[in-house]
């Protein structure tokens, strides 16, 4: 039965549409893909941490737990690229003095409020660029640290940037970046980046920093991993249901076994400021 001209018309439209749809998909893929090739910009890291805050009233966090072992109770400890700042308050409800940096004035405004919600002595912010001269001076801070935010430059590009956190620093520099032995978190990044659905920007995990910590005139330089299973967490990118079967089974190792230490997250890097 031969079809009417409007039946022919939808038809079309129909095929049009569903040709758009394939573009749009397409062209949203790719541009996902290539932001895997840089790192983020300050509005793109300002929508990542929208969530609303949650008050901090104690130390909690792993990351939180290793910079107070490495610090003690009224000390200036800076953290630069602060993100959501959960971290830092959580060092603050251990006696900790804290200032922030990050190139975002959203997120240094958001972190204001999180210490205000949680009552808590509100921080120095500074706005700048970690690629660029910092603005403060020699041994300014007793300690400055990161957590995920090394990781978006290479080794030759973080040489300088080491070197003035070591500069601000009067004792210590600490880092942590993905580790490249974490194989939940590599396995998880390598499938979102395949489908464009990597939100974190270029980002190279790391086996070691101790070269470029040395070449940024730190001394006795230490490394560990930690945290292994926030890695589980980015199964999700893979399958939500391969990673709740993998956190039962991850779950259920001995607390010595190797898994649980080889498998760590993030790998922390300090280094000694010399003199």
């Amino acid at each position: 039965m031969a079809r009417t001209p409007i039946q022919l018309t939808a038809g079309a439209l129909a095929r049009f549409e569903r040709l758009l749809r394939h573009m749009r998909r397409r062209l949203t893929r790719q541009r996902a893909v290539a932001a895997a090739d840089r790192p983020n910009d300050a509005d793109e890291w300002a929508q990542l941490y929208a969530a609303t805050a949650e008050p901090v009233r104690e130390l909690v966090s792993p990351i939180a737990q290793a910079i107070a072992n490495l610090t003690r109770p009224g000390d200036l400890v800076l953290e630069t690229g602060c993100g959501a700042a959960a971290i830092s308050a959580e060092l603050a409800t251990a006696g900790r003095l804290i200032e922030l940096a990050d190139f975002s004035d959203e997120i240094l405004r958001r972190a204001e409020r999180l210490f205000a919600l949680s009552k808590l002595p509100l921080p120095r912010t500074t706005l700048c660029d970690l690629t660029r001269p910092l603005p403060w001076a020699d041994r300014s801070v007793d300690l400055s640290w990161s957590s995920g935010v090394l990781e978006h430059w290479t080794d030759e590009e973080l040489v300088p940037i080491v070197r003035e956190l070591a500069r601000v620093s009067r004792r210590r520099v600490v880092s942590l970046v993905p580790y490249a032995g974490c194989f939940a978190y590599r396995w998880g990044k390598a499938v979102a980046e395949r489908e464009g659905t990597w939100p974190y920007g270029r980002e190279l995990p790391r086996s070691s920093l101790r070269d470029v910590f040395e070449q940024a005139g730190l001394v006795d330089v230490q490394e560990w991993t930690l945290w292994s299973e926030a890695g589980l967490n980015f199964l999700d990118f893979v399958d939500s249901e391969i990673r709740r079967s993998a956190a039962t089974w991850f779950h259920s190792l001995p607390a010595d076994d190797p898994l649980r230490s080889q498998q760590g997250y993030l790998l922390l890097t300090v280094g000694d400021v010399s003199g």
